[in-house]
């Protein structure tokens, strides 16, 4: 029992000593209101006395309902708010503290700031810290709304020498020091942090990667340079764990009238807050990785990109069958087929464009072709080629499902119309994989740009893939230079399923680096019940459904599941994954990088008639090139973020390094060897 009373007096003792420490009725120090328009300002004081080197105070900000005031860095309009403070006597120095901002947008512009309330800590460093300070603080600082109205105030305030007692204002400024992230980054769960700034032509891009051991949740970044830079939209992307973070975030070079210059990162996210000063200096790279910001230029070269497309490997087989179906048809006909087409096509891009679109806002990396990296959607797509490849063996007709074959719009023919719309529809996905000259610039400018601008590219790729079937529908008379129907389209039909066949083969090649042969036999089996069911018609549409369930199954069987192997065999190219270019270059080796993919076209071709070629393997050995090869079949974020680095999402790509070009130089996508030859004196 005496313990328990004991406890009781001892609990009391605290309660009394607790209320006599951090009461604060009837303590205040402040200095009065300075009312301008839409604002009012005033200086606070957590303490009524200090007899310490350094003064903690704070200005506290009070804004009309949706005014605002600006940040440190303002971004596109208005100014951070100045301190004029020579009047003041035993005073050394003021340092203002910033808490964290928001972002928002005044007359069109987008800005960084705050609203409402604010509070801004202040360092006062003392000359003498046993005299009284005598405060004398002009402010000047802008708010605006629909409009920007300056704002000036002169504040007066004596801080007394000696102990003093905490005033009602002292929770509140902890509060938001709190807040300014003075504190290191040591105390941080982050685990590394590296900034660099990037030169690229007309744009300047600050690359920050940072890694934690906890985890990212939504993070925000905050930049200040003495240029005053505009607010723009970073590109964020997270490892599959959210613990390490790479940012980029583009400028044009004209902001930028230093190439050194000191620079501070603000960094908030949970308890991940910090802030980091340094000095940076922007380094140059290759011209060639620069894009046009140019909306007419970017336009054109989508136009250009999506027409190119029609050219490639991927693409020709369903063009040759567009072609094929219009033969002896009406001219009517003809044109509302090929624009049903035409509408396939866009349809396709814009649909690809909202998908890239969610993507990036929610954060996930995107990239071009990214989709022949999933196994399921491969199998989808050697289904449909694989039916392609059956019809034009005659084996039988593909017709739509009758709630489509009924519809008066799309059927004409035997569903004419709506099995074109639906070859657009494939052959831009068979497209996807193809990375076309100038294509990757446009696909590089589409993803980092704003939605609006993902949108536009993406349709335009559409409308220049799209040409030689406009064409076709404005001009119907083309279609007479063709030899009429005959004996002659039974063997090209038949040579577009050898076409049709060899894309099998090469989506079956794609799909060996998931599954082992297990698969592809049990592909080729399907694929001979599905052809004799056709070819006897044996209880058709319910065997051939039973038969493409169970090949989608497949992957759930261990049986079919590949063993994981050495990614390179040959001793002339060494693992992307296990090397560091860095590393290498700094024995004064020059590094040629490749990074390529089963699925990519333009890769195979590259890699068929130049990289392959006995002229160039003879030189890389005769010039002793250290050769790294980067495979993008399967996803690997290693190789993601390698290609944001340069701002690409895309492949093929292929680069030359040394010590004298760290930063590489990128090549265009279709090499030659010619330019092998010259970008090698070039960086030796």
């Amino acid at each position: 029992m005496d313990k328990v009373i004991k406890a009781i007096n001892l609990l009391k003792i605290a309660i009394i000593f607790a209320l006599g420490l951090f009461s604060t009725a009837g303590y205040s120090l402040s200095s009065d209101w300075a009312i301008s328009e839409k604002s009012k300002v005033r200086l606070i004081s957590p303490m009524t006395s200090s007899n310490n080197n350094q003064l903690i105070l704070a200005l506290e900000y009070e804004l009309e309902d949706e005014w605002k005031t600006y940040w440190k860095s303002p971004g596109g309009g208005g100014f951070p708010q100045k301190i004029i403070w020579n009047n003041s006597s035993n005073v050394k120095d003021i340092k203002i503290l910033w808490p964290e901002p928001i972002e928002f947008e005044i007359l069109g512009l987008k800005s960084i700031g705050y609203k409402d309330k604010v509070i801004f800590p202040l360092i006062v460093d003392l000359e003498d810290n046993q005299k009284q300070t005598n405060l004398n603080l002009n402010i000047n600082y802008l708010v605006c709304k629909d409009v920007c109205i300056p704002g000036s105030a002169d504040i007066f305030l004596n801080i007394p020498s000696g102990d003093g007692e905490y005033t009602d204002y002292f929770f509140e400024i902890e509060k938001v020091l709190s807040t300014t992230l003075n504190n290191n980054i040591d105390f941080t769960p982050i685990s590394n942090f590296s900034f660099k700034a990037i030169e690229n032509n007309n744009s300047v891009i600050f690359d920050i990667e940072i890694s934690t051991t906890s985890f990212f949740d939504d993070p925000k970044i905050f930049i200040h340079t003495p240029f005053g830079l505009p607010v723009v939209e970073p590109i964020n992307n997270y490892s599959l764990d959210f613990q390490k973070l790479n940012t980029s975030l583009y400028y044009s070079a004209d902001q930028f009238n230093e190439k050194k210059f000191p620079i501070e990162i603000f960094f908030y996210d949970n308890n991940h807050s910090f802030k980091v000063e340094k000095s940076v200096e922007i380094e140059n790279i290759d011209k060639n990785i620069s894009i046009k910001t140019s909306l007419i230029y970017l336009l054109l070269i989508s136009i250009l990109g999506g027409f190119i497309l029609n050219l490639m490997p991927c693409v020709f087989p369903v063009l040759s069958l567009k072609l094929l179906s219009v033969i002896n048809t009406e001219d009517k006909n003809i044109k509302s087929s090929f624009f049903i087409t035409v509408l396939g096509i866009i349809s396709s891009f814009l649909i690809l464009g909202a998908f890239f679109a969610i993507l990036k806002q929610i954060n996930i990396s995107i990239s071009w072709g990214m989709q022949f990296q999933e196994p399921y959607f491969l199998m989808f797509i050697l289904i449909i080629i694989s039916m392609f490849f059956l019809n034009t063996l005659g084996l039988f007709q593909i017709n739509l499902p009758s709630f489509l074959s009924s519809s008066k719009i799309l059927n004409s023919g035997n569903n004419f119309y709506t099995k074109n719309f639906f070859n657009g529809f494939f052959a831009t996905l068979l497209a996807t994989p193809c990375s076309a000259p100038y294509l990757g610039t446009a696909v590089t400018a589409a993803f980092t740009q704003s939605t609006t601008y993902l949108f536009l590219i993406f349709c335009f790729m559409g409308i220049g893939m799209s040409l030689p079937y406009l064409i076709i529908a404005f001009f119907p008379g083309l279609i007479s230079f063709l030899p009429r129907s005959g004996k002659w389209m039974i063997y090209f039909k038949y040579f577009l399923s050898i076409l049709l066949f060899i894309t099998i083969v090469w989506l079956l090649s794609i799909l060996n680096n998931y599954f082992n042969y297990f698969f592809i036999a049990t592909f080729t089996v399907l694929l001979i019940l599905i052809s004799a069911i056709l070819k006897f018609r044996i209880y058709q549409t319910p065997l051939i459904i039973s038969l493409i369930i169970i090949f989608f199954l497949t992957p759930y069987l261990n049986s079919f599941q590949k063993i994981n192997e050495e990614n390179y065999k040959s001793n002339n190219w060494l693992d992307f994954n296990s090397k560091s270019i860095p590393e290498i270059i700094a024995n004064n080796e020059i590094v040629f990088l490749d990074i390529t993919a089963d699925w990519c076209i333009t890769c195979k071709f590259n890699k068929i008639n130049v990289l392959n070629s006995k002229t160039v393997s003879d030189f890389f050995d005769l010039q002793e090139v250290t050769l790294i090869k980067a495979d993008w079949t399967q996803p690997n974020e290693k190789i993601n973020k390698f290609l944001k680095k340069y701002n690409k999402f895309g492949i093929p790509f292929n680069a030359f390094y040394s010590s004298k070009f760290p930063e590489g130089i990128v090549m265009n996508e279709i090499l030659t060897e010619k330019k092998i030859f010259e970008t090698y004196n070039k960086v030796k």
